[in-house]
C-alpha cells in the first residue's frame, strides 16, 4: 500500500524537522489508524476545506497515463479531498501497470 509509506516517510520528516506544521486529512479508515498511531495530527474537511497537497494511488494505469481510480469503497472521500486542494500528486508502483485499462460495466 503506497499511503503506508508516505505516512511513514510524513513521521521520519517530522521527526528530524524537515517538515512542520502538517495536518491530515486520511481518506481511509486504515490511513487514518496509521496516522494516530505514529502521531501525526489529523482533521477534517470542516475544518480545513481547503487543502494545499493531496496524495493518493490509483487502480490501474495505462502506457498512455490514463488513470482508473475509485474501484475500492471510499471513492466520494477520496473526490472531496481531491476537489478541495491545490496540487494533487498520484503515485503508483508497478503492480497498477496495465496494457489496457479495464472497462466494468
Amino acid at each position: 500500500m503506497i499511503a503506508k509509506h508516505v505516512i511513514d516517510k510524513f513521521k521520519e520528516l517530522l521527526c528530524q524537522c524537515e517538515l512542520k506544521d502538517i495536518i491530515g486529512i486520511p481518506s481511509s479508515n486504515m490511513t487514518h489508524e496509521q496516522a494516530l498511531s505514529l502521531g501525526i495530527p489529523l482533521s477534517d474537511l470542516n475544518s480545513h476545506p481547503v487543502l494545499d497537497l493531496a496524495i493518493d494511488g490509483v487502480d490501474e494505469v495505462d502506457p498512455y497515463m490514463n488513470l482508473v481510480k475509485g474501484r475500492g469503497g471510499l471513492l466520494l472521500r477520496e473526490k472531496m479531498i481531491e476537489d478541495c486542494c491545490k496540487k494533487f500528486i498520484v503515485i503508483v508502483d508497478e503492480s497498477k501497470l496495465v496494457k489496457h485499462l479495464e472497462v466494468v460495466g
